[in-house]
């Protein structure tokens, strides 16, 4: 059925047990696998569109944002710097929670229970 151009042509056959019946089945995977390249290509240059254009939005929203914090008086820079801290510091907080919830359940206990580790009185 295929005209010989196919390098990984592949043939199945299947035998139903009750009838004896023999299905084959002929198949190229490389036209099939050429096909579902192009269209994971088509939809990754969707994303790479949308991501640029939601890139170009946000640089423009901290342009204006800048602009109007210049003439209303008000320094965002240091808001923006503040807000990181806290965002860095909530950041370091979960993940010391979640190393404390992989310590218990793993029976570890807290951190100075070993042997050789006790605090001076």
């Amino acid at each position: 059925m295929f005209d010989g151009k196919c390098p990984m042509y592949i043939e199945l056959k299947f035998e139903n047990p009750q009838t004896s019946e023999i299905k084959r089945t002929e198949d190229c995977a490389p036209k099939r696998i050429v096909l579902m390249l192009s269209d994971m290509y088509n939809r990754l240059e969707g994303l790479q569109k949308t991501t640029t254009s939601l890139r170009n939005e946000s640089a423009w929203v901290q342009v204006v944002a800048e602009v109007l914090g210049k003439n209303s008086g008000v320094d965002l820079s240091a808001f923006v710097q503040k807000r990181q801290q806290l965002l860095n510091l909530a950041k370091l907080r979960q993940e010391q929670e979640v190393k404390k919830l992989e310590d218990q359940k793993r029976g570890a206990g807290t951190p100075g229970d070993e042997p050789g580790t006790e605090k001076p009185v």
